[in-house]
């Protein structure tokens, strides 16, 4: 049997303020560009992780901690 941890979901940095700052060419709410706006749900866990590390997306404060949902 295998007790390996099931890897955390990568929450989205999105905190529902949608607007680009055409300035700087990212949102102003999460600091992604249009592309990592669009393409974040196509992202795998790594990538969207490795957008978080580079510091090109923040995460909200208050959005708490992802938990899984298991069935059973």
């Amino acid at each position: 049997m295998n007790k390996a941890p099931t890897p955390t979901p990568v929450r989205s940095p999105c905190v529902k303020v949608c607007e680009m700052d055409e300035a700087v060419g990212l949102c102003k709410g999460c600091c992604r560009t249009q592309d990592e706006r669009d393409w974040w749900v196509a992202y795998t866990d790594e990538q969207q992780r490795e957008a978080l590390r580079e510091g090109r997306a923040e995460l909200a404060p208050s959005m708490g901690p992802v938990e899984p949902k298991r069935k059973g």
